[in-house]
Order: C-alpha cells, then sequence, then structure tokens
C-alpha cells in the first residue's frame, strides 16, 4: 500500500470557505441556480435573458442600428458567446439579424413581438428571484453592490466604462 502523501508546505486553504473567492465563486452558482429555476418555464437561459434584455434595453434609443458588438459591450460578455447566443434566439424567431444600414460587415439586431413577449413575461419572474436571493442584505443591499462593481471594475482592464456607474469615490 502506497503511503499517504501529506502536504509539506502552506495550503492556499484547508477548507473552500476559507477562501473570498470560493466564496464569491459558491454564492454566484448558487444564484445562477435560483435565476435558472424562475427561467426555465419560459422556455431561455439565464444567457439568453441577458443578452434579450441588453437588445431591448439598447432598443430604447430607437433610431440606431444595434450590432452584435454594441449587445456584447453594453452586456459585458465575450463577443464570441454573444454571436452563438444570437444565433440560438433567431432560431428561436426571438430576434431577427437585418443588413445593416451603413456597415456590410454587420448585422442590426432587432427583437421580434415573440422574443419582446417572451421578455415582457420572464422579467418579473428573474426579478424576483433576484429580488428574493438578496433580501438578507436589507438596506446593505446597494453598498454591497457597489462594492463588488468596484472589485470587478478594478480587476477587468477591458472593462468598459459606464456613464451611470458612480464608483470612482468609494472607498
Amino acid at each position: 500500500m502506497k503511503k499517504r502523501l501529506v502536504p509539506d508546505f502552506d495550503l492556499a486553504f484547508v477548507s473552500p470557505s476559507e477562501s473570498l473567492g470560493f466564496t464569491i465563486w459558491s454564492t454566484t452558482n448558487l444564484w445562477q441556480r435560483r435565476i435558472k429555476e424562475k427561467l426555465d418555464p419560459h422556455g431561455i437561459t439565464h444567457v439568453q435573458f441577458l443578452l434579450l434584455s441588453s437588445l431591448a434595453a439598447l432598443n430604447i434609443d430607437a433610431n440606431r442600428s444595434i450590432t452584435q458588438r454594441m449587445v456584447s459591450v453594453h452586456s459585458r460578455c465575450d463577443k464570441m458567446m454573444v454571436s452563438k447566443v444570437l444565433r440560438t434566439l433567431e432560431e428561436k424567431r426571438l430576434i431577427l439579424r437585418k443588413d445593416h444600414v451603413s456597415d456590410t460587415r454587420s448585422k442590426s439586431l432587432l427583437i421580434t413581438t415573440k422574443g419582446m413577449d417572451l421578455l415582457k413575461r420572464a422579467t418579473p419572474d428573474f426579478l424576483l428571484a433576484e429580488s428574493a436571493f438578496f433580501e438578507s442584505l436589507g438596506k446593505k443591499e446597494k453598498s454591497f453592490s457597489k462594492r463588488v462593481r468596484k472589485i470587478n471594475k478594478l480587476n477587468n482592464k477591458e472593462e468598459v466604462s459606464d456613464e451611470n456607474d458612480s464608483d470612482s469615490n468609494d472607498d
């Protein structure tokens, strides 16, 4: 029988719960499961919901064509993943891709009536799940959210500045 190896160096942690990164990862997974439970009945994944929501938000300014790149920047998602998910949304007939008016390399994205109806039905369930998940923070939710955004911003060199982000003066 082989002898059991015992580390002769300092471990990063003895229990994963000692790692803040693990705790954040674990919490994120739990949050995603709760969101999934609410979105599954609508036949849409969390990422599909996020991109459809981003496209809807970008469509508030109806005087411009919305491109895949714009959705990628707005949602802060990898452009290759966005491309793949948008194809799926198109196959589900939730969005349309049309030739861009001025850029022949790009497509303009439009939400279909079916896509807008799905988003209208799914959004309250998403918001309910999110609210229930974070309700234990109570009045500290806004402060917690600012701190998490600050961590994200400081550690993400590719972060696109958000004009609504007022974290610059946070401690």
